[in-house]
């Protein structure tokens, strides 16, 4: 067939398929058939001193009402219109005035708070209040009804983090309002009354009174806290995370993370939630870690010191409250740029979705700069 017949009965192939929602591998192939997992996300840094005065403003003109939360959205610049910080994550600052509540609600996303400033915080979760401090990671699993609110005499800011982007992906997103309870707690009649807020159930520390002894899981309850899958232990404090770093600071370490803890579900041992997995990670004074990267997207935040992160061909400096992205299948690398003083990070991925679906990788640099596969 000649040349100019076959272009010619191409373009009417391509035209007649487009006009059927049609559409030819041998157009898209480079597309779809990839050497190397490939990430629409790119690295991203946010400075706290960028964020912390908007966060303000907007707290004197915008209600709470408005959107029901106060937030400003880490939004990755590569994939707008998408407000999304990774392909998976949705990473935003909420900051609340004395006495401001947001109403109970629940969501098929998994979703946490980080607390950075302020004191007198709470989210209140399936009856127990949650009561904030700095560096405290509370964890509302998917399904679980939750409210939060300040009581303190300062604003309060936290970071949040859920699995919005994936479960969008999924067509699983879904938010309710519409919570009630009986009207009163010792009445048999059933009947019930739409709240704004919870009433508390549960004791004061909760959390930490049935899941706080590592190592002994309390044999006497229930562990299922809503609809969820996930941790029934809501709050992680931050003294005790902090002390279990510092006892660990004389090992050895990973060589791409430091030392580095990861939030666990104490009744079987996995990550707090079905698809995020959160960590908290010490980088000793001067520690470079080496180059490593996976099939994970993830979120970073520093809570004290300050370092560098080189994503591939990047280089961000970050401090106090800062927050940066690393996509997924980057290389990067972290160091502490104190000689004296430790930095350390808190960070979220989504790699209990990419391990459940048989999908994580992870590949470290070595130090002559061959490629070495760590998991497959």
């Amino acid at each position: 067939m000649a040349a100019d017949n076959k272009t010619k009965i191409r373009k009417e192939l391509k035209d007649r398929s487009s006009d059927l929602s049609l559409i030819g591998l041998w157009e898209i192939v480079k597309g779809v058939e990839m050497v190397e997992p490939r990430d629409q996300s790119i690295a991203h840094l946010w400075k706290w001193t960028d964020i912390e005065p908007l966060l303000k403003a907007a707290s004197g003109v915008v209600p709470l009402e408005e959107a029901d939360r106060r937030v400003l959205i880490l939004s990755n610049p590569a994939l707008y219109p998408k407000h999304h910080s990774t392909s998976t994550l949705y990473v935003s600052c909420s900051i609340y005035n004395p006495g401001e509540v947001a109403p109970v609600h629940r969501h098929t996303p998994n979703a946490s708070r980080f607390v950075l400033e302020g004191k007198g915080g709470f989210t209140t979760i399936e009856g127990e209040k949650c009561v904030m401090h700095r560096g405290d990671l509370i964890v509302t699993p998917n399904g679980t009804w939750h409210d939060h609110g300040n009581e303190g005499d300062e604003p309060v800011m936290w970071v949040d983090v859920l699995d919005v982007p994936l479960v969008e992906s999924l067509s699983a997103t879904s938010f309710e309002f519409d919570y009630s309870e009986p009207v009163d707690g010792g009445s048999n009649s059933g009947e019930l009354v739409a709240r704004e807020m919870q009433t508390i159930t549960e004791p004061n520390e909760n959390s930490t009174n049935l899941y706080g002894i590592a190592g002994l899981t309390p044999e006497f309850i229930s562990h299922a806290r809503g609809e969820s899958l996930g941790t029934p232990k809501f709050v992680y404090r931050w003294e005790e995370t902090r002390r279990a770093l510092d006892r660990l600071r004389d090992y050895d370490g990973s060589p791409y993370d430091g030392i580095i803890l990861e939030y666990t579900d104490p009744v079987n041992g996995g990550p707090v939630t079905t698809t995020m997995s959160f960590h908290s990670q010490l980088l000793r004074p001067g520690e470079r870690t080496q180059s490593h990267r996976h099939t994970t997207s993830t979120a970073y935040c520093c809570l004290d010191g300050n370092g560098v992160t080189r994503v591939g061909d990047e280089t961000f400096e970050w401090g106090r409250n800062d927050m940066f992205v690393v996509p997924s299948w980057a290389w990067h690398a972290h160091e502490n740029k104190s000689a004296s003083a430790d930095a350390i990070l808190y960070s979220v991925s989504d790699s209990p979705a990419t391990r459940a679906l048989g999908l994580y990788r992870e590949e470290a640099m070595s130090a002559d700069g061959s490629v070495i596969s760590i998991a497959r």
